[in-house]
């Protein structure tokens, strides 16, 4: 077996050689030598954080059964993105996510095969087994009705596993290492996406909702804590259809990928939401929400939840599709909207998520501002007025810039 004390953590896929490759799978036990390398860049316009690889492997002599490619995931080179997945502990999330819960955990998640994490600058490397042989399907046309409720039903199964268990090992191991909820961090990159946001998509909103989306923005916190007092479990936090593989349709052969966001929120539902507004086509999700949800909670019942009735499930159904304001608005303000197929998503996910909000009254949830001066009052009063100031400079910069295009 290789060693790999002195392995680094290659900055991009150009760092990458055929002896790093060679060590690092060698690391679970002896490798056939590795001749050539390939490597292909298949995360760009995934609207993920950080690089995703595929690395295809020529041995020096045909040996069946060896892998014929791998994935690998390496931390982002942009400045921006690594400081916004340092902040919300991304890489460590997911490097840990697979450490220590993937046995745990009810899905099938891709094998890792080798793995490092710098604490002090939060770069990674993951390498991952190849899942390109299963079925990966297009965000943007979005799922039909059958594959929403396998994702569905699939998800309710890692929910029920961890439903009121996050004190519990391995849950709480791995909440002591990357940490939970961290809801004024949420606000304040809310209120920090909004005013981009708004000038690159403010058409595709009504007036009421471009209203809504910015009363929303002091009240992430209270929205967050809302939803926080309920059930909580592990959650997976980015499951779109973007990020799984479906197979021959055996319910063991679905499979879910990039766990950068786990357990970054407590309440199950939130996952049900995100997946609802990000991945099924509006039409789909009016005819099957209803359905979806009450197998979601026979689901979770029938691993355990307790006090949870459909009423609860369908109300915090509804509150989550409220909060779904805050991915949808961090994508449409925080991504790089250069990439075409990175501003069709952001596009598309606004739509589904405003015309939900609309299809079930969400925006009745809006959560009441107390009066009282608590620090959460008082960090929603303070970042209200930040962000006034923010969207001021914001369109002054933004008007600087135009001037000075046209004049160039």
């Amino acid at each position: 077996m290789a060693s790999t004390d002195s392995l680094s953590i290659p900055e991009n896929g150009n760092s990458l050689t055929v002896d790093w490759i060679q060590r690092a799978l060698s690391a679970g036990g002896d490798l056939p030598s590795i001749r050539n390398i390939a490597v292909e860049d298949i995360g760009a316009g995934s609207g993920t954080i950080g690089a995703i690889l595929r690395c295809g492997l020529t041995y020096h002599h045909d040996v069946p059964d060896m892998p014929k490619s791998v994935v690998i995931k390496l931390s982002s080179d942009d400045k921006k993105s690594l400081r916004i997945a340092k902040l919300l502990s991304m890489y460590k999330r997911e490097y840990f996510c697979f450490r220590q819960l993937a046995q745990s955990i009810p899905m099938r998640l891709p094998e890792l095969l080798y793995g490092d994490f710098d604490s002090r600058t939060h770069r990674f490397v993951m390498v991952l087994e190849d899942l390109g042989h299963m079925e990966h399907m297009d965000q943007i046309i979005g799922a039909s009705a059958e594959r929403a409720m396998h994702a569905i039903r699939s998800v309710a199964a890692l929910h029920g596993r961890f439903w009121n268990r996050l004190d519990q090992p391995p849950a709480s191991d791995f909440l002591a290492s990357v940490g939970g909820p961290r809801p004024w961090l949420s606000q304040l990159i809310y209120l920090g996406c909004l005013p981009p946001c708004l000038e690159r998509f403010g058409n595709l909103l009504s007036v009421r909702m471009q209203r809504l989306a910015e009363a929303f923005g002091p009240r992430v916190v209270d929205h967050m804590r809302e939803l926080g007092a309920g059930p909580q479990t592990l959650t997976h936090g980015d499951f779109r259809l973007e990020n799984m593989f479906f197979g021959d349709g055996r319910p063991d052969d679905f499979a879910v990928i990039d766990w950068q966001t786990s357990g970054l929120i407590g309440n199950g539902v939130y996952d049900v939401a995100y997946f609802m507004v990000s991945s099924v086509p509006t039409e789909v999700r009016r005819r099957i929400e209803r359905q979806a949800l009450e197998a979601y909670h026979g689901i979770v019942c029938s691993m355990g939840a307790k006090g949870f009735t459909s009423e609860d499930c369908w109300q915090s159904y509804r509150s989550n599709i409220l909060g779904m304001l805050v991915p949808s608005v961090c994508a449409g303000g925080a991504l790089d909207m250069s990439n075409k197929r990175i501003r069709t998503l952001g596009e598309t996910m606004l739509k589904r998520t405003t015309a939900a909000i609309e299809d079930l009254d969400a925006a009745e949830l809006l959560p009441t501002r107390s009066g009282s001066l608590t620090p959460t009052y008082l960090f929603s009063a303070l970042s209200s007025q930040l962000h006034s100031a923010y969207k001021l400079s914001y369109r002054l910069r933004r008007a600087r810039a135009r001037a000075q295009s046209r004049s160039a």
